[in-house]
């Protein structure tokens, strides 16, 4: 039977690699949003994870909560399990924008398939907000939408919920909360079954790129020659009412599964020239089938949703590319064939995309692992062939079995105090893991600015993390 499985996490960060998942809540229905069961997983704060202030006072979990919890390496192993239950789609909201990204590597450095529940065994993905944007440009009528003091409509999710009166049991930001506010808002949305069933389609690759390769039946796009189409993303923002006009300039060469697109609402666009490489100086979004970027026609009803400026600069844009063909080629060219940089010394936390799947001797020697048991892994870890899965597992009995770590990890957590910048943890976004030295100015600055606006149970939180990372000082120094 098929399955919705909503969920939600809070994390220890923003970096879906560095970082860690806390607490994962999830509610599983029926098609018809019929609740069949729930679960909620509280995940012990890792030794090795410098814990990041701001996310900290947002869901406010502390010590007494954090200590209840189970080691990440069985809460992975519980996450992946559900989520990967036959006939499953999960549902979060931003989930394809944050959470399915941090249990990506969640998955991945446990030694766990980090891609099964997005395709086999009739495993799919939603994102519910993405499909609460087309509601609002099109169903105004399913939700009452709330709009902050300067007039900007909003779609956090909290003020949709006080909004609309969605039944939680808690506040903003714990994560079964949130959970029931996801299902609140899909039980509203969902009685208009026509657009509930449209927008389900933008999720299924196949659906997604039939609706691609049939731009051209607009009549802007045969007007120009061009995939021409509207982006519906958050990303937007209110202003342009989460749209902007695109045109798809084809599919990238190295990654099969991205098309690139060009913004067309942006004044500007082409004033800029990249001396050194003789292309314009602009940025592609890059779109993959399914995800939560929702494309649309260039229809009359769809661009009159446009605000004024934006179909006015697109179309003197669109004039602009008519007159440099050339330059506009060669840009496209440049864009198509771009890879990523490789990132030297990326640690191995962070080396799930340049690293790549796992091979089918990867998959063997993690298949040994967790089929051994528990006191026999790190024997087995130590004669892994794979430098990198013998490193993921080391790393795993370290931080979940106590085991003592071997000197790769202990120059790793020697790197968490921050005082050499030179021996920074490094990402696969060139970014760095956060650090305590970086971790303890974040807090003076709060401490400076906003701790007159906190409460007695925030400002308990700011001691209690400033204990947590000076004692992390002394472990790791």
């Amino acid at each position: 039977m098929q399955t919705f499985l909503f969920y939600d996490i809070e994390t220890s960060g923003l970096s879906p690699a560095f970082d860690q998942v806390l607490t994962f809540a999830c509610i599983r229905t029926d098609l018809s949003l019929n609740e069949i069961g729930r679960e909620d997983i509280v995940v012990r704060l890792r030794d090795d994870i410098v814990p990041s202030p701001g996310a900290f006072l947002t869901h406010r979990l502390d010590a007494q909560i954090l200590e209840t919890g189970i080691t990440e390496y069985h809460a992975a192993l519980k996450i992946h399990t559900l989520l990967n239950m036959p006939q499953t789609v999960s549902i979060g909201y931003n989930s394809l924008g944050f959470d399915d990204e941090f249990l990506r590597f969640l998955f991945y450095r446990n030694l766990l398939e980090p891609y099964s529940h997005q395709f086999a065994n009739g495993c799919g993905r939603m994102d519910m907000l993405p499909v609460t944007l087309i509601y609002y440009l099109f169903c105004t009528q399913a939700l009452s939408w709330p709009v902050l003091e300067n007039g900007q409509s909003t779609m956090k999710l909290e003020h949709l919920t006080r909004q609309n009166k969605f039944e939680t049991s808690g506040r903003a930001h714990e994560a079964m909360s949130d959970v029931e506010s996801v299902v609140g808002l899909a039980k509203a949305v969902s009685r208009y079954e026509e657009i509930w069933a449209y927008v389900q389609g933008f999720f299924d690759k196949n659906a997604d790129l039939k609706r691609m390769s049939s731009l051209q039946t607009s009549k802007l796009s045969k007007t120009y020659g061009m995939d021409l189409a509207l982006m519906v993303s958050v990303s937007f923002g209110a202003d342009c009412n989460y749209m902007a006009p695109v045109v798809c300039v084809g599919g990238s060469v190295p990654y099969k599964n991205q098309s690139l697109w060009i913004r067309l609402d942006k004044e500007g666009l082409f004033d800029r020239i990249d001396d050194a490489l003789g292309v314009y100086d602009l940025i592609t979004i890059r779109k993959k089938p399914g995800d939560q970027l929702f494309i649309l026609p260039v229809l009359d009803r769809f661009w009159e949703k446009l605000p004024p400026v934006s179909r006015t600069v697109c179309i003197q844009n669109l004039d602009l590319i008519k007159q440099n063909v050339s330059v506009f080629d060669k840009t496209v060219s440049f864009h198509r064939n771009f890879k990523y940089p490789q990132v030297p010394d990326i640690d191995a936390d962070a080396d799930l995309y340049q690293g790549g799947f796992f091979s089918f001797k990867d998959k063997k020697e993690i298949a040994i692992f967790h089929k051994t048991e528990e006191k026999k892994r790190c024997q087995i870890a130590q004669r892994f062939q794979s430098d990198r899965i013998r490193m993921l597992a080391q790393r795993i009995l370290v931080r979940n079995f106590n085991e003592k770590p071997a000197p790769e990890f202990c120059a790793h957590l020697k790197c968490l105090c921050g005082s050499n910048p030179k021996e920074s943890i490094k990402g696969y976004k060139e970014d760095v893991k956060l650090t305590c030295a970086k971790a303890l100015e974040e807090l003076e600055k709060i401490e400076a600015e906003t701790i007159q606006s906190f409460d007695s149970s925030q400002k308990g939180l700011l001691k209690w993390l400033r204990a947590h990372i000076q004692r992390q000082v002394s472990l790791f120094c």
